[in-house]
């Protein structure tokens, strides 16, 4: 007899029984009495599904831990970079002049900042370990290679490289290593579930990893010779000639023997057609670049440092107008004198125009309203102009302002100011034997004018030359801010300031709007240190 499935789901248990008993073979389906279908094997797995809810928490516990415990890790990392950042900007500013004084700004400034609920520590790290808190070092930008390089300094090193950066290394570790200031280990919350309980965070500047911060400037320091203009060619020096900038401060700094040259034209802002030498401790350069940077010849011996994308020295002289209360007219030369100085030399000026060419007293300072003139003299009988400013006007066409013949023999008491206004202009003639020292030690003006020795109004469009010689001897500052527009860059007609001659040297400073010097030429600057450019700025560069 076959029983249908159809017949045994209907059966009960008592006629499943009874069928067993009577022999049949047939399959024998057996429910549970208050389950209905569910059969016994699947009986024996109820509640597999709390062991598996167990798992899953203790593992969604374990991650939200990780996840915790990672988000501190970052959190405390961006407060100590944070740390770093504050304390490498509030040391920036002082490290071209005072490396102490960058170094406690630093650590000040960083202790103010908290992570993971502590202070900031770091050590000076005088000795500048480069593995220190607080290292001091160059920071320099390679066009070529198009990468960034900072270098610490070493204090051991015979010549030593300039300082222009400053790096701030912040950790949390246990690290007692020179230079550095030892601190706890970042505590883990939930890592101890995994046998973790505690991480190290530490900076690395070489590696580039973790919290630090780079920190260079912009000004701070004082240059020789300043090109102000902003675009097209700043500086040209011709042909085959020398240009050295010589830091003369005592004791000497490396940072007094500056070239800047404002100009961000990569092609243009350091010209030459020629091969000529430069010799300064560093040179500033605005631009990205310098695609003629190879016409030059730069001695290995002192070596020079060229720094590109420097930020534009702030004009020091901006401040510096027309002296005030200018006398209306001429001085009364002949009134002085109380002679016809026509009978006595001659035709010695005509009208307000004032050509000297001999006198037995010094000239009187004042008002000239053509200028003067000096184009005569001798060692014995020199052209002699008394202590005081002299406002020098023209006509803007090539007439007027200070004029030094090549055959002047000119000498001043201590203590002038030339002042060229009204379109005047500067010409010093080459072979002329003119010297003259400025204010000093606010002898005049309460020291308004101390230490500069001619200057020219930046109205004027003149273009002015001084071209020195064996008996030429200017103390101070030229200052020449006048924006003559670049028509041709190898004229000398077209830069504010031509300057030039054999063997000639400037003392101290010469600050102009654009700097040409012709070929054959050897000019020295010797710089003490004046008109330091203010920090323009303090910036991160990592």
């Amino acid at each position: 007899m076959k029983i249908t499935e159809k017949e045994i789901a209907g059966s009960n248990r008592e006629q499943d029984v009874e069928i067993c008993r009577q022999g049949f073979s047939a399959p024998v389906y057996a429910t549970h009495p208050r389950s209905g279908f569910l059969l016994p094997k699947h009986l024996r797995h109820r509640g597999i599904g709390y062991l598996w809810a167990v798992v899953f928490l203790l593992l969604i516990l374990l991650l939200t831990g990780l996840s915790l415990d990672t988000a501190k890790v970052y959190l405390v990392t961006h407060q100590l970079h944070n740390a770093a950042d504050a304390g490498a900007l509030a040391g920036a500013p002082w490290i071209k002049k005072d490396q102490q004084k960058a170094r406690e700004l630093a650590q000040l400034v960083a202790s103010q900042n908290f992570a993971d609920h502590d202070n900031v520590l770091l050590d000076l790290n005088l000795d500048n370990d480069p593995a220190g808190d607080i290292i001091v070092g160059r920071y320099t930008y390679d066009p070529a290679l198009g990468i960034s390089t900072f270098t610490p300094y070493d204090p051991m090193a015979i010549d030593p490289m300039p300082i222009n950066a400053l790096a701030v290394i912040t950790s949390r570790d246990l690290d007692d290593r020179a230079g550095h200031q030892s601190s706890q280990k970042v505590a883990l919350n939930y890592g101890p579930i995994s046998e973790v309980h505690a991480v190290n965070i530490a900076g690395d500047w070489f590696g580039k990893a973790g919290p630090y911060a780079i920190a260079t400037t912009g000004g701070g320091v004082g240059s020789g010779l300043i090109c102000l203009r902003r675009d097209l060619c700043g500086l040209h020096v011709q042909g085959t000639s020398s240009l050295t900038v010589n830091n003369i401060t005592d004791p000497p700094t490396y940072e007094e023997g500056a070239i800047q040259i404002n100009s961000s034209d990569d092609d243009l802002c350091l010209y030459s057609n020629g091969g000529p030498t430069i010799i300064a401790d560093i040179i500033n350069i605005t631009a990205d670049e310098c695609s003629l940077i190879g016409n030059y010849e730069f001695p290995e011996e002192p070596e020079m440092y060229v720094n590109y994308r420097q930020p534009p020295m702030p004009n020091p002289l901006a401040w510096l107008n027309e002296p005030e209360n200018k006398p209306t007219t001429n001085p009364d030369l002949s009134s002085m004198m109380g002679n016809d100085l026509t009978d006595l030399y001659g035709d010695v000026f005509i009208n307000s125009d004032v050509k000297i060419s001999n006198y037995p007293v010094p000239l009187p300072f004042g008002y000239y309203s053509s200028g003067l003139e000096l184009d005569a003299g001798t060692e014995e009988k020199p052209i002699w102009l008394s202590s005081g400013i002299y406002i020098l006007g023209g006509d803007g066409k090539q007439k007027g302002g200070l004029r030094v013949g090549a055959n002047a023999v000119v000498r001043c008491e201590p203590g002038v100011f030339f002042y060229i206004t009204e379109g005047g202009k500067c010409d010093i003639q080459g072979g002329a034997d003119f010297r003259a020292t400025p204010f000093k030690d606010e002898v005049f003006m309460g020291g308004l004018y101390d230490g500069i020795i001619i200057a020219q109004d930046p109205l004027d469009l003149l273009s002015a030359s001084v071209y020195g010689g064996p008996g030429f001897d200017l103390e101070g500052t030229m200052y020449f801010p006048q924006h003559v527009e670049l028509q041709d860059k190898s004229q000398e007609k077209d830069f504010a300031l031509a300057i030039g001659g054999n063997g000639v040297a400037f003392n101290n400073q010469i600050i102009a709007d654009s700097i040409y010097i012709p070929g054959n030429s050897d000019v020295t600057i010797n710089y003490d240190g004046r008109n330091p450019a203010a920090v323009s700025r303090a910036y991160l560069v990592e």
